[in-house]
């Protein structure tokens, strides 16, 4: 039952989508996983040689989701690479069938821009969402799911629709159970079922 759309906890993680980088191992029996190159580690240039590790390690059956991938405009690289790589990312991802995990901060516009003018067909998910609801509107408005996990926006929570809701542990000392009983608290009611049929309809399973 994977309810952790995204996790940095080490392998086994029976209830979670652990991120690895694409040199990682992700031969653990039974685990699944996502792969991704992060905004933070595109301060050198990204060879094609390095794109091309990362897709044969996306293509992997236990691999069920590209990224931790994204924009940050705080950190990382310059921003033309930032975009750069997480274009390839979003083409491998389309072209293996695999859903996106985004990283976004403070480039909510780039994401929604991306979104209109590229028409992926995969679900991207903005993972750790802690903004406000105007902002999960836009976002949500330009088809994207959205992932809270420890720190979250509780009016956001509410404002956002049921069938676009994720919950995530990321690198939080919480369990994935602790997170969502924390949300289904701010809620008002239990999201521990809609959280499970939202990850298996986002992984397409």
């Amino acid at each position: 039952m994977i309810i952790d759309i995204h996790t940095h906890h080490p392998a086994p993680q029976s209830e979670g989508i652990v991120n690895i980088a694409p040199g990682d191992s992700c031969a653990l029996e039974g685990q699944l996983y996502s792969v991704g190159i992060h905004p933070w580690n595109s301060l050198a240039a990204i060879s094609p040689e390095q794109l091309e590790t990362l897709e044969k390690a996306c293509a992997r059956p236990q691999v069920v989701a590209v990224g931790e991938c994204g924009v940050d405009t705080l950190k990382g690289g310059p921003m033309f690479r930032q975009l750069q790589v997480f274009k390839a990312q979003i083409e491998i991802s389309e072209r293996l069938g695999k859903p996106l995990i985004v990283h976004d901060v403070k480039a909510h516009d780039i994401i929604v821009g991306l979104r209109r003018d590229l028409q992926p067909k995969q679900p991207w998910v903005v993972h750790g969402f802690r903004g406000k609801p105007q902002v999960a509107a836009m976002l949500l408005q330009a088809g994207c799911w959205l992932s809270f996990g420890e720190k979250f926006n509780a009016e956001t929570l509410k404002a956002v629709a049921a069938d676009r809701l994720l919950a995530e542990t990321d690198d939080s000392p919480l369990s994935i159970s602790d997170i969502i009983s924390s949300l289904s608290a701010a809620a008002g009611h239990d999201l521990l079922a809609t959280i499970q049929d939202n990850t298996a309809r986002f992984l397409g399973t």
